[in-house]
């Protein structure tokens, strides 16, 4: 504790307030730059599918978390689809309500239930979710690989997401060692430092549909 009464690492108020003004300038231009390559988000996404089938990550992996795309992300049906081929548990979100953290584990029935519309589902800022039983954020722990957003990464792992703090909770039951695979367009991951509090976890790889790269 500092004698202003900071705990040490952590930035001050203003300094915080500075950080997440910068992030949410990031966000609009990552999302105004999306736009742009909307229409190419399926075939990024079958990229970046092949890119993992073919690398050592999936290597003795049971059960794996990965996120359901929405808007103009990089689609994560052929990544989930990789998966259910593969015969890999995968967990996916469920949001619910508030700061609440949930799972649910899908196979090659339910991913046919999902969709990766343009407008997330139901009209927010929500991804379609599939409807079987809501496991506790404990869940998170059974996985051998965790694939998540990523709105920019930089070279040490620092991700920009979309803002909620979902992610920072819920990895925090996620067991030490296991990857950590960011998915994002090719010019979003850069050596520009991406702006980080202490709270953001950092991850492992990053997936772009032109290369996986392991941090």
């Amino acid at each position: 504790m500092t004698q202003d009464g900071q705990t040490r690492g952590e930035p001050d108020d203003e300094v915080a307030r500075a950080i997440m003004e910068h992030k949410q300038a990031e966000r609009k231009q990552a999302y105004a730059r999306r736009r742009a390559h909307r229409r190419s988000r399926t075939q990024a996404g079958e990229r970046c599918a092949a890119l993992l089938d073919g690398s050592a990550l999936l290597g003795g992996v049971r059960t794996a978390a990965c996120y359901v795309s929405m808007g103009t992300e990089i689609s994560t049906m052929p990544l989930l689809s990789l998966f259910a081929q593969r015969g890999v548990r995968t967990l996916v979100p469920r949001l619910g309500s508030g700061a609440q953290i949930g799972w649910t584990a899908i196979g090659a029935g339910e991913l046919r239930t999902l969709t990766h519309a343009e407008k997330p589902a139901h009209g927010t800022l929500r991804p379609d979710e599939p409807r079987g039983p809501v496991l506790e954020a404990s869940a998170l722990g059974a996985c051998d690989v965790i694939v998540l957003p990523a709105l920019r990464v930089d070279r040490h792992g620092a991700r920009l997401g979309r803002g909620g703090g979902w992610y920072d909770r819920a990895l925090a039951w996620r067991r030490a060692g296991v990857p950590l695979v960011a998915v994002c367009w090719p010019w979003e991951f850069a050596d520009e430092p991406v702006p980080a509090l202490a709270h953001d976890v950092p991850v492992s790889a990053v997936l772009t549909p032109e290369r996986l790269e392991v941090l």
